[in-house]
């Protein structure tokens, strides 16, 4: 092996290392704060939930905007290409895949946000609220009793 090819591999084995170093430091940041809200008796999984849903918005949002401006951006092309390959209306083409396929992705993901929200009912939310005072309490009385 020449030493360029082993200073690339070099290369990408610390990358690798760097950026599998990074998830686990997420992972361990992660595990520290669900253990801190368990101990103040607050349900991890709520907030969790909720943090999921407001990404999914976000990811759709934006995956649905490169797409729009990858389409609007694109749609030049087609009034330079010969007229054998625009003979659609509105010169569009096969040249506008790259831009639509996000469009469509990012619509998607953004409705399914709106959908998961209007399916959660009220009464869902009410249980969840309970509970989490129930901890609260339960977690009051063991330092009350630890104290005596």
């Amino acid at each position: 092996m020449s030493l360029n090819v082993l200073l690339v591999l070099i290369g990408w084995l610390f990358a690798l290392a760097i950026f599998f170093g990074f998830i686990i430091l997420l992972r361990y940041i992660q595990h520290r704060e669900h253990m801190e809200l368990i101990r103040q008796g607050i349900n991890p999984h709520k907030t969790q939930k909720h943090r999921r849903s407001r990404g999914i918005l976000r990811a759709g949002l934006i995956t649905m905007m490169v797409g729009f401006s990858l389409t609007i951006g694109l749609y030049p092309v087609g009034f330079f290409l010969p007229t054998a390959f625009t003979n659609t209306p509105f010169h569009l083409g096969p040249w506008l895949l790259p831009g639509l396929i996000p469009l469509g992705v990012g619509a998607a993901l953004t409705i399914s946000y709106y959908l998961e929200q209007s399916s959660q009912t009220g009464s869902e939310e009410t249980d969840e609220k309970e509970n989490v005072i129930h901890l609260r309490e339960h977690r009051t009385k063991e330092r009350q009793e630890g104290a005596e």
